[in-house]
């Protein structure tokens, strides 16, 4: 995969057509500067002195507000090939990748809403002998659980449920006696998120991975897990090394696929006051159409993209809400 220069390879079509998708639906606030949640040591460490987040809610549609982004000097993105319309199998493989890519960001700011509320209250994770954590999206609220090794499987140590942007529900185990089990679907998610750990997939920096591990459409589904390379610093983003691995309901890994293998550590640009976060551009040619990934991405960087896929050549504009192609 290539990526485009940033901040924006793009024609003027491109660019409005970016804002045109992102008036209507402002990214979430508090992600740009916050390094993500990887493994339990990873995410002590970044959210040692957190700046304040708002917990994860449902969107809120705002009025309309048109303001217009002036084309960057820089060079066009060329495309090859005419326009070709979008068929139905498009247009479903577009949501699904929608829908994909809002889960994971749903997952990612519970999680880290989860682990500010764990940290206040156990000190230590370690010593508590937590090992992971996983999230279950049901209806309007979310589950997080971070949990222990037991001796028969994995047990439950801290569990909240956040409903509404705040916990409604909070099942606190300090004492390792007495800690319950992960049930069934739990455990199959805590033992996915293991297996990925053993494939030699490596983070653009640093020892950890984000994991964000998708609960199984039915008791024996697959369950996908996404690794992420974290933010190492501040207003910089690694728009490649993130992986994708479906693991069987007997444990064995199905299917597993990078995104894309380059470790671009991409400056973000805070956007000037009043004004909307420019769009990143960027050239994802292994496949036909947007992935779930460019959701995500646009959801934690806090900036629409700007995604040249396929072969011919086609451009999409991806906000958190909308993927659309864009007229040429």
């Amino acid at each position: 995969m290539r990526l485009a220069p940033l901040f924006l390879a793009a024609s003027a079509a491109a660019l409005l057509a970016v804002n045109a998708l992102a008036q209507d639906n402002p990214p979430p606030a508090g992600n740009a500067a916050e390094p993500g949640l990887s493994g339990l040591g990873n995410t002590v460490e970044g959210l040692q002195d957190p700046p304040q987040q708002a917990a994860p809610q449902q969107d809120t549609p705002q009025p309309n507000t048109a303001v217009r982004i002036p084309a960057p000097e820089v060079p066009r993105i060329v495309l090859t090939g005419p326009p070709q319309p979008l068929s139905r199998a498009d247009l479903a493989a577009l949501d699904a990748a929608l829908q994909r890519g809002r889960l994971l960001g749903l997952i990612d700011r519970s999680g880290r809403f989860a682990t500010q509320d764990m940290l206040s209250r156990i000190s230590d994770p370690a010593a508590a002998g937590i090992t992971g954590w996983i999230a279950e999206p049901e209806g309007n609220g979310v589950t997080v659980t971070f949990y222990a090794d037991g001796d028969a499987g994995p047990v439950t140590v801290y569990r909240v449920t956040i409903l509404g942007g705040r916990i409604v529900s909070r099942d606190v185990h300090i004492a390792a006696a007495g800690r319950p089990p992960l049930n069934p679907i739990q455990a199959r998610m805590a033992a996915a998120r293991a297996a990925t750990a053993r494939l030699e997939n490596r983070p653009c920096a640093g020892e950890d991975f984000n994991v964000f591990v998708v609960p199984p459409a039915s008791a024996d589904g697959p369950i996908d897990v996404y690794q992420i390379s974290p933010q190492t610093r501040r207003g910089y983003y690694f728009l490649g090394g993130h992986f994708k691995t479906s693991i069987a309901a007997d444990g064995s890994v199905a299917a597993t696929r990078s995104f894309t293998n380059a470790c671009l550590d991409t400056a973000v640009a805070e956007p000037a006051a009043g004004a909307r976060p420019a769009p990143i551009a960027i050239t994802h040619l292994i496949d036909p159409l947007p992935q779930e990934i460019h959701v995500f991405l646009s959801i934690w960087t806090g900036h629409p993209l700007v995604v040249v896929a396929g072969d011919p050549q086609r451009l999409f504009a991806v906000t958190p809400d909308r993927i659309g192609e864009v007229p040429r």
